[in-house]
C-alpha cells in the first residue's frame, strides 16, 4: 500500500523559531518509461549529447557553452534528519531586475533563520564570485559555511501569443526553476522554443534545458497572465516535472484566481485528480531587500525533512518530504493508521482551521489546532491550515 506521508518523528533541530515539523510524504514512484521516453523525444541530439558527457559540451542554443554534469566535490553529510527552512526562488544582482548583491541576499536569510536557499537568477546559473568554480557542484559555496546556497536558474521566456490563449494582452510567461544544476552556462543561456506558440512546446525547450544541466524543475507563478490549464500541469508531471508553485507572494492576485480563471490550488486538485504527482510550494520570489521594492523576501518558503546535506535536501524536495507555509508552523502532519494528522505547533498563538481536500473537493472543516481524516481507497486527501490572520500551511497529498 502507497502512502503519500509517513509519520513524522519527534521535534530535532530547527532552522528558525517560526518553523515546525513538516510533512513527509514518501518519495513518489519513479517515473514510467512513457514519460522518460516522451521527455527524451523533446531533445535535440545536440542537447542529448551534451547531457551525457562530463565535460565541456556545446549546446546548441545560440553556441552557449558551459560546463556538463560532473562529479561532486567530497561532503562530510550530516546524519541526523532534521527539519530544514527553506526559499526555492531568489534573486540576485545578477538577474538584471534586481540590485542586492549575493552578498546581501545571503546575509537576509541567514539573519532571518533559513537553513538554505536555491539561487535563481534569470536565464543564468550564477557563481557567486568570479573566482569561485563549482561545476559539478548542486551548491554555489561549502555547505559548511552557514546558510547552504543551492545552484539555481531560472528558464525565463516571455513571449507573445501563447497557446491555450491567456491573459487579453496576449503577453505569456513561461518560468522555470531548476533546483541545483551541476552544470555551468558560459553567461545567459538561449533556451527557449521561439518557433511554436504551443505552451507545451515551450515548457518542453525548458525540459530539454534541464535535461542539460540538471537539476529538479519548479513550475513558477501558474497562473501569472493566466494560460496554464489542468491538461497542461498533467502533462508536464508526466514529463517529470514534480514541483509547481501554488503561493508565489509576489504574485497574490494571480495565485487566486478570478471570476474566469482557477486558482493555483484548483489548478493543483485537477492535476492531482488525474492521478499526476506533483508537489505544492511557496516562495517569496525576492528581489528586492532592506525594505525597498515590491518584490520582498521573507513571503512563503519549504520546510523539508531531511539529513543538512545538499543532496538529502534536493531528495526530499524532489520526493515531497516537506510542506509550504506563508506564516502557519506545524507539529505534526502525517499519515498514522490509514489517516492523514495534522497539527499546528501547539506553542503558536492564534486560531486555526483545518481544511481538508479529497479528491479536489473540500470535505471536513475542523476549528482547532489538530485534525484526521481517512486517506481515501481512491484518489488523494491534503490539508490546508489557515490561521485567523489569513496565513497558511498547506499539506502535500496523501495516497494510498
Amino acid at each position: 500500500m502507497r502512502r503519500g506521508l509517513v509519520a513524522v518523528v519527534a521535534w530535532a533541530a530547527c532552522g528558525g523559531s517560526d518553523v515546525s515539523p513538516p510533512a513527509m510524504p514518501v518519495s513518489p514512484p519513479a517515473p514510467d518509461a512513457a514519460s522518460t521516453s516522451a521527455l527524451t523525444s523533446e531533445m535535440t541530439t545536440e542537447a542529448a549529447e551534451a547531457a551525457e558527457i562530463p565535460e565541456l559540451a556545446e549546446l546548441g542554443f545560440d553556441q552557449v557553452a558551459f560546463a556538463a554534469v560532473a562529479s561532486s566535490r567530497p561532503y562530510a553529510p550530516e546524519t541526523a534528519e532534521v527539519w530544514l527552512k527553506g526559499s526555492t526562488h531568489v534573486h540576485a544582482k545578477a538577474s538584471g531586475d534586481s540590485s542586492e548583491p549575493n552578498a546581501n541576499v545571503i546575509a537576509w536569510y541567514e539573519q532571518h533563520h533559513y537553513d538554505f536557499i536555491v539561487l535563481t537568477d534569470h536565464n543564468r546559473v550564477s557563481e557567486l564570485d568570479r573566482w569561485n568554480d563549482t561545476r559539478g557542484q548542486v551548491t554555489l559555496r561549502d555547505p559548511h559555511a552557514g546558510l547552504i546556497v543551492f545552484s539555481g536558474i531560472e528558464l525565463t521566456h516571455n513571449p507573445i501569443g501563447c497557446l491555450p490563449i491567456g491573459d487579453r494582452s496576449g503577453n505569456c510567461r513561461i518560468h522555470v526553476n531548476l533546483l541545483g544544476p551541476t552544470a555551468r552556462p558560459g553567461g545567459r543561456l538561449e533556451w527557449a522554443e521561439r518557433r511554436s506558440h504551443a505552451r507545451i512546446d515551450m515548457y518542453g525547450a525548458a525540459l530539454v534545458a534541464q535535461a542539460a544541466l540538471g537539476g529538479i524543475a519548479q513550475i513558477n507563478h501558474p497562473q501569472w497572465l493566466w494560460g496554464m490549464t489542468p491538461e497542461l500541469l498533467v502533462e508536464l508531471g508526466h514529463r517529470g516535472v514534480r514541483l509547481v508553485e501554488i503561493a508565489n507572494s509576489a504574485f497574490s492576485r494571480w495565485n487566486v484566481g478570478d471570476a474566469g480563471h482557477p486558482s493555483t490550488e484548483a489548478l493543483w486538485d485537477a492535476a492531482l485528480a488525474r492521478g499526476a504527482t506533483l508537489w505544492g510550494t511557496a516562495s517569496d520570489d525576492a528581489h528586492d531587500y532592506e525594505g525597498r521594492g515590491k518584490y520582498p523576501p521573507g513571503g512563503g518558503w519549504v520546510v523539508v525533512h531531511a539529513r543538512r546535506d545538499p543532496n538529502a535536501i534536493l531528495d526530499a524536495l524532489a520526493a515531497g518530504r516537506f510542506y509550504a507555509s506563508n506564516g502557519v508552523a506545524l507539529e505534526r502532519a502525517d499519515v498514522a493508521g490509514g489517516e492523514l494528522v495534522v497539527a499546528v505547533d501547539p506553542i503558536q498563538p492564534g486560531s486555526y482551521t483545518i481544511d481538508f481536500i479529497e479528491n479536489g473537493q473540500r470535505v471536513e472543516s475542523i476549528r482547532g489546532k489538530i485534525g484526521r481524516r481517512r486517506v481515501p481507497a481512491a484518489g488523494y486527501v491534503r490539508a490546508v491550515v489557515t490561521r485567523d490572520d489569513g496565513k497558511h500551511a498547506w499539506v502535500q497529498p496523501a495516497r494510498r
